[in-house]
């Protein structure tokens, strides 16, 4: 085998890339070097949006841009590429007659000045809606790749492919983790996730403005949360660990309900401990095992005015009017506050009433409390 040391250290190369996109740089030096190539790049093509990145370091960052904003649109070789089976490895010609390939504009005006004149590669993912190719290119002063070259290219392929799939799939989780993690943080109540030993994951804004009080419930240096008594404290740790055991059937822990007390002077906080279903890896130490949802009585969770008009399509006055009633002060109270005529305080409910399908300053009430408008804009 060529260079068993060099392809060795590639593939280990390769499955970081897998973890971390950074990584691929360095990649596609080694793999350009392992095979006597002056460039190697990979490629990957959105088909439905037409856009493509593309990862060769030893192109000059203009000539990439160019091709990404405009080659790209104008490259026979994508379709030729797409063609063919997935993972076969191909020259350019293979892919395109040289004869024809020497009369296109893509070559002669961006392939050839650049060296980019012999080619070995081949498609890694192609699902229809996603496409993803690689290559080593040499000048044509350096000759032709052989077979022995594409033996050595094609041992590789498996690799390639799979860390890009890996690099896919995580990108997706990213996706979902950041927009769950962006749905928390904009709920009004207060929420946490925590590990089996109460150790705090994740702190929405809500529930990090308690925290801050550092009465009734704070979490220690060491990130574990603990409440105002040391009798709460296990407690909480107790309903956390129960969350997070599995019964000998294997289904979840119940979680449970607590209060938390904060002195003579302040009402208690509620704490609700709901399992996190999550399966036990032997890879992760500190795997989510609870969400917390908090509630503190002297904190408003109503809706705010912006979240009403957006929910609900009430101008800046149905939307202040709507949250005098929700203080429940009565209609006379709400018109002095706002400085308007009991007269247009009422034309301003019935609109309101309108709007929300409501009839009655109570349904109103429900409807309010109830709505989506529980996270903050």
């Amino acid at each position: 085998m060529r260079y068993p040391d060099e392809r060795a250290e590639l593939i280990g190369l390769i499955y970081e890339a897998a973890v971390d996109q950074k990584v691929w740089p360095l990649v596609m030096d080694r793999l350009a070097d392992l095979m006597g190539a002056a460039v190697s790049q990979v490629s990957t093509y959105d088909v439905a949006a037409g856009v493509a990145a593309d990862v060769a370091p030893r192109l000059a960052p203009e000539a990439l841009r160019g091709y990404e904003d405009h080659w790209v649109h104008h490259n026979p070789l994508i379709g030729a590429g797409l063609s063919k089976p997935v993972g076969e490895v191909l020259s350019i010609h293979e892919l395109m007659p040289r004869s024809e390939l020497a009369r296109t504009a893509i070559y002669n005006e961006f392939f050839a000045p650049l060296g980019l004149e012999e080619k070995l590669g081949a498609s890694l993912v192609s699902d229809g809606s996603h496409w993803a190719a690689f290559g080593v290119w040499r000048p044509n002063r350096m000759g032709a790749f052989d077979r022995s070259d594409a033996d050595l290219l094609a041992g590789l392929i498996p690799h390639l492919q799979r860390a890009l799939q890996l690099n896919r799939r995580l990108a997706e989780l990213e996706v979902v983790r950041l927009g769950s993690v962006e749905l928390l943080d904009r709920l009004r109540k207060a929420s946490l996730v925590v590990d089996a030993v109460c150790r705090v994951l994740f702190a929405n804004r809500a529930a990090e403005e308690i925290l801050a009080d550092r009465i009734g419930l704070h979490r220690g240096a060491d990130c574990v949360l603990r409440a105002g008594r040391h009798v709460e404290t296990a407690a909480l740790h107790k309903l956390v660990a129960g969350a997070a055991a599995l019964s000998a059937d294997g289904e979840d822990g119940s979680g449970g309900r607590l209060r938390l007390s904060r002195g003579e002077d302040r009402a208690p906080l509620s704490v609700l401990v709901v399992p996190l279903p999550a399966e036990t890896s032997w890879l992760a130490s500190r795997h989510p095992t609870a969400m917390l949802f908090v509630t503190d009585p002297e904190r408003s969770s109503n809706p705010t005015a912006a979240s009403l008009r957006a929910e609900f399509g009430l101008t800046r006055m149905e939307a202040a009017l709507a949250l005098e009633v929700l203080d429940g002060k009565g209609l006379k109270v709400a018109a002095r506050r706002l400085e308007i005529s009991p007269t247009t305080a009422r034309t301003h409910l019935t609109a309101v009433f309108d709007k929300t399908g409501t009839r009655r300053q109570a349904e109103l009430v429900r409807i309010l409390l109830q709505s989506g408008a529980v996270c903050e804009d």
